[in-house]
């Protein structure tokens, strides 16, 4: 190549690579303008919130005042009432009793001025008159200190203890104190991983929800979201998920006796197909997607998923909606292939049957778990250790089994043949799953 076409190269690699920034810049002033507009709009929101917030408090404490000054009122005016009734009573007594001793001291002055001495009849009427006996009886009344004296006592702290309170009221957050930090795709579902960010938070207790579709944090108060998970794990698996459909979630925690604000949603959907039983699989017919296996008439084979779908450290989960007679070979749990139909107790494979006996590559383990029938969950759990084996957890109900499981490395490449797989490595281990019943009537739905 001649200098001149290094030099043009030159160009052409320059503004390739001045197009990828341009490009990359570009994607970043978006990013950058959503995060502007998330402060701006979520800035308005609190604003409003507090506005809101303390007009109603006014509100709300006006008219409790109100009512409290309406109240004490009533009771003083009560109070005055019932404390005059009885010196209003006193009062008519004194002012009729002076009525009376008017009227005896202008009798008996007429008497005196008229020559008493010549009118005897005068004086014995004046002297037997009512008026004149009861002239000595003065009526009782109270003194002060037997008087009511109305007064009001107020609490003098209670400003100080509103002043406090409010002082107390409300606090403004810059994000919420649980924000959720990754969300990973599983088979027909996602899981979910949050933790706290306000080193201040304690919190032991979690609340997780989503909703259908995109939303923003400004906006979630508009969507209906569904709560999936309250407890104290940082993480939770959300189930019956669509593939590729949008989902919108949201965490908050429990702080001392109230739940915190929610974090920002995160918008997250899986590619990933749900779970799925063979819907060729002669004796058996499917439903709900494939997610449900039901054995009808014809030989005895194994159905197995569609697709080597089951992977090491994912949860894979059984129910038996319904059950029939049992066999001895009847049972269900995962193989790396699915080229033997006539059975699960083999080489390659972990079969739970269904009196609860568990094979490992066809051989027996002594400890057994709860007997299989309707209503029964089956929950398997796998981890790829460093040594190259699968650390393989089966649960029935309550009662869990535990053990590490070598897969023949020639079993495990030699699967691949005429099915289109790659190999599987040391990091990743694929598994078929699958279920086998000699009778009618059994059915179990996976997830």
């Amino acid at each position: 190549m001649s200098d001149t076409d290094e030099l043009i190269q030159n160009v052409i690699d320059t503004v390739d690579n001045a197009c990828t920034q341009k490009h990359g810049l570009t994607e970043q002033l978006q990013s950058l303008t959503q995060a502007k507009q998330q402060i701006q709009h979520s800035s308005k929101i609190a604003t409003d919130h507090v506005k809101n917030h303390f007009e109603n408090l006014k509100k709300a404490l006006n008219k409790s005042l109100e009512a409290r000054m309406s109240e004490m009122l009533a009771e003083i005016e009560a109070l005055e009432k019932s404390n005059l009734e009885p010196l209003h009573q006193c009062e008519d007594m004194i002012n009729l009793s002076l009525v009376d001793a008017a009227s005896c001291i202008e009798e008996g002055k007429g008497i005196l001025e008229n020559g008493p001495e010549n009118n005897v009849d005068a004086l014995l009427k004046f002297k037997d008159a009512p008026h004149s006996k009861d002239l000595h009886v003065l009526p009782e009344v109270p003194c002060l200190s037997e008087v009511a004296f109305i007064s009001v006592d107020f609490n003098d702290g209670l400003s100080e203890r509103f002043h406090d309170l409010i002082e107390e009221e409300g606090r403004i957050y810059d994000r919420a104190p649980v924000q959720i930090i990754d969300v990973e795709e599983r088979p027909g579902a996602l899981l979910v991983k949050w933790e706290e960010v306000d080193e201040d938070t304690e919190a032991n207790e979690f609340r997780l929800q989503y909703c259908n579709g995109q939303t923003t944090a400004w906006d979630a108060e508009k969507c209906t979201f569904h709560s999936v998970y309250t407890g104290p794990n940082t993480s939770y698996l959300v189930r019956r998920l669509r593939t590729n459909k949008q989902y919108s979630f949201r965490v908050s925690c429990r702080i001392e006796d109230h739940w915190s604000i929610w974090g920002i949603p995160r918008v997250a959907k899986t590619l990933i197909t749900h779970y799925q039983w063979d819907d060729n699989t002669e004796g058996y017919s499917t439903s709900n997607e494939n997610k449900t296996g039901t054995r009808s008439h014809g030989l005895t084979r194994v159905l197995y998923s569609k697709s080597q779908c089951y992977r090491a450290g994912f949860p894979i989960s059984f129910r038996i909606l319904d059950s029939g007679e049992k066999s001895p070979l009847d049972g269900l749990g995962i193989a790396v292939t699915n080229d033997d139909i006539d059975t699960m107790k083999r080489e390659g494979a972990v079969f739970l049957a269904c009196n609860g006996t568990v094979f490992i590559d066809g051989q027996e383990m002594k400890t057994r778990l709860p007997c299989l029938s309707r209503n029964s969950s089956i929950s398997i759990e796998t981890e790829t250790l460093p040594n190259g084996k699968v650390r393989v957890s089966v649960q029935v109900e309550d009662k869990e089994l535990t053990f590490d499981w070598n897969i023949d490395k020639q079993v495990t490449l030699g699967m691949i043949g005429g099915l289109g797989m790659t190999p599987l490595t040391e990091s990743t281990q694929c598994f078929f799953f699958g279920m086998i019943f000699s009778h009618e009537d059994w059915k179990v739905t996976v997830e």
